[in-house]
């Protein structure tokens, strides 16, 4: 497998992707961006990389790099996605994809267009602690699936007390969103999952004190094509440790995440239920790993386990073999569609949107 070059633009979340990707031998970090230039030659400087800007422009100029890593703030990753697809770069974009749908549907057609790799980084995907559920639903032994739920629960305060007042994140004039911001990782994940596509959304916006004069959680009802119902909730005021939830119920079986979590590399427990076990009177543990994968060296960890490796594994694969990513340009709009239209009818006051094919 050829070297591929990489730049990361934003360098707060962008360092794990910068980790991630060092870690690796067939890709090499090239270059680092953030609107903070001294941090930026700092961590150049700590990391070995040659080239370092403040501007994406200058970036997106350098014909050494082969593909970029977008982790600029929410509000410019539609932006900056199509920037980079115009100058031929390969795109793997931190979540949310971008926050309109007309942005969504320009990167469909620029990445279809010109053929480039177009990854959406739900990391979430990559979870070990899902990895044999995800089969058991491909394999359909849950049977018919009519419900499920997604759950992203943060305090806000874990994000940002050690930030500026300005930051972004609680910036009036930029603030992030709750089903923008969390909402991507109960959803997709979700979506992947269960494996179906959303026509029609109804949400609510909860009535809640906030330090910052954002809105703190969202509950959303999302309907499939299929008829089944997934529900969502993303808050980043509920005052408990952070908690990525899931569960899916079939005609035949039933499966839940534990709400008691813990660190990345942990194990979790997972609980199954399923109509052949005759004389179950209880739902059944399984412990599992948490986000790591056993099955990868465990210097190839980082702040959520395995999965930022795993996920830069899967992306150096697609451009290499000129396929499509995991979650491409039109699978990461059938997640991000159905969000924007939700917090749509969050902020109207919770009437049924219906929900554009991607």
């Amino acid at each position: 497998m050829s070297t591929r070059t990489i730049a990361i633009i934003g360098l707060g979340q962008g360092l794990s992707h910068l980790q991630a990707f060092q870690m690796l031998p067939d890709s090499t970090v090239v270059a680092v961006c953030d609107s903070d230039y001294a941090l930026a030659q700092r961590i150049a400087q700590q990391y070995h990389i040659p080239h370092v800007y403040d501007h994406i422009e200058a970036v997106l100029a350098n014909r050494a790099v082969d593909a970029v890593v977008i982790a600029t703030p929410d509000h410019l990753h539609g932006q900056h996605t199509i920037m980079a697809l115009n100058a031929g770069k390969h795109v793997l974009c931190e979540i949310p994809m971008a926050l309109t749908i007309a942005e969504c549907q320009h990167i469909i057609a620029l990445s279809e267009r010109h053929g480039l790799t177009y990854q959406m980084g739900n990391q979430v995907r990559y979870a070990e602690c899902l990895h044999d559920i995800a089969g058991l639903l491909r394999a359909g032994d849950l049977g018919p699936l009519f419900y499920g739920e997604g759950e992203y629960l943060h305090d806000m305060h874990d994000i940002v007390d050690d930030r500026p007042a300005d930051h972004w994140r609680i910036n009036p004039a930029t603030p992030q969103t709750t089903l923008l911001g969390g909402g991507p990782h109960a959803l997709d994940t979700l979506r992947w999952l269960m494996g179906v596509r959303f026509g029609e959304v109804q949400a609510y916006h909860v009535s809640q004190p906030s330090d910052w004069h954002t809105t703190h959680t969202t509950v959303a009802l999302f309907k499939a094509d299929s008829g089944a119902v997934c529900k969502i909730t993303v808050s980043y005021g509920m005052q408990r440790p952070y908690c990525l939830y899931y569960s899916v119920y079939g005609n035949d079986g039933s499966f839940e995440r534990s709400r008691d979590q813990c660190g990345p590399m942990q194990e979790t427990t997972n609980y199954y239920y399923h109509r052949k076990l005759a004389g179950a009177r209880r739902m059944i543990p399984a412990t599992v790993p948490n986000w790591y994968n056993p099955r990868l060296p465990r210097n190839l960890t980082l702040g959520h386990g395995t999965m930022e490796v795993a996920q830069a594994q899967q992306f150096l694969a697609a451009i290499q073999a000129n396929r499509l990513a995991d979650i491409h340009a039109r699978e990461a709009a059938d997640s991000i569609i159905p969000l924007i239209c939700a917090l749509q009818s969050a902020d109207n006051g919770g009437g049924v949107v219906v929900i554009p094919k991607s």
